[in-house]
Order: C-alpha cells, then structure tokens, then sequence
C-alpha cells in the first residue's frame, strides 16, 4: 500500500501547466486517434483521471491498479474499474474498439500480460494506442523502468500491427526535443492482426 499512496501523491503533483496541457491537448490527440477504431474506448492506467477518462468522462472506461486513484475517480463521478492483483482487466472479452496506455508501458518491466488483456478486451478489429516518454521525461519520473524507441514500439508485440507513429507535442518525431522537452512523447498506434 506504501508504493500506492507514494504514487498517488506523484499523480497529484501535476503543475496547472501539466495538467491543461494534458487534459486540453495531449487527451485529444489521443482521443481522435482512438476513435478511428469506435466509441468503446478504454484508458489502461487512468490514474486520477487527469488523460483521456477526465478529458472525456461519457465516452472513456479507466482502468487502474492503485486503489486510492481508483477510489478518487470514483468520487469524481469517472467510470473506473480496479485492475486486480494479477493484472486481469474487470472486462468482457472484446467488449471495447481500442485501448490507450498514456505514458504508462514505461512503469511496467515485463508488459507481456498487459498486452494480452489489451488484446483480449478489445474485438478482432481493435485498436492500442500507446504513448511513452521521450529521453527527458523518461528520467523524470523514478518509478519508470524501461525505456522505448521507436524501434521497440514497431515489434512490440506480435499480436498488434503498427500503423503509424508521431509524437506530441509536435507532429514530427525529434531526438533533440526528445531530450529538451518533458511533455515530448512518442506515440504509437497500432490493430489488432
């Protein structure tokens, strides 16, 4: 429960900056690309609702492991469910068009079993959207454990074909901004094979 509440404070600590530039731009960003896919879309790793699931609470399902962001969604009226101890999404199989990991496939070592409930949850023509930090903010945050290049996301996992990558917040991928800028992200999409 220690690491829970320590990182539940790390979520509450987004600046006012962090958090329009999230909600108002990045959110939408991902939004539109995952609505490509259908209006079933569900936010691995919602957190305290600050992404996609705040930015549009009637259209987005979160997801999250740490019970007390779960428990402060809740209070905000955001439909969350509690990922359980063993990874398993409380979800129907196929029951959502696409999935989006906002910056959150960098916390995790192994993300084998991850991926399978994305492709299990999503139907045989889903999608994932994934977006990880550049070089900068990678180092930001302590709790991250791997690293990912563009050149990872494209063999991720063998059951999701890439169809593009871009980054935010610029359109056009850059290693120098990568290690300038924080909020920089890469962003992969990718459906189901």
């Amino acid at each position: 429960m220690e690491n829970y509440e320590h990182y539940f404070s790390h979520l509450n600590s987004i600046s006012l900056l962090g958090l329009i530039y999230k909600r108002y731009y990045a959110s939408r960003v991902l939004y539109h690309q995952a609505i490509n896919f259908g209006n079933k879309i569900a936010e691995i790793g919602s957190g305290t609702g600050n992404g996609v699931l705040g930015a549009y609470p009637s259209q987005v399902v979160g997801f999250e492991i740490n019970p007390l962001a779960v428990e402060f969604c809740k209070n905000k009226n955001l439909a969350v469910r509690q990922i359980n101890e063993n990874n398993h999404y409380p979800a129907e199989d196929g029951e959502f068009d696409v999935c989006i990991l906002d910056n959150v496939l960098e916390h995790i070592a192994e993300p084998a079993s991850l991926l399978q409930e994305c492709t299990r949850i999503t139907h045989d023509k889903g999608g994932l959207i994934i977006a990880v930090p550049g070089d900068k903010g990678f180092a930001f945050d302590p709790d991250h454990k791997k690293h990912y290049r563009e050149a990872e996301l494209k063999d991720l996992n063998p059951g999701w074909r890439l169809i593009k990558t871009f980054s935010l917040p610029f359109i056009f991928k850059s290693q120098w901004l990568s290690r300038l800028i924080s909020q920089y992200c890469l962003v992969a999409v990718y459906k189901k094979s």
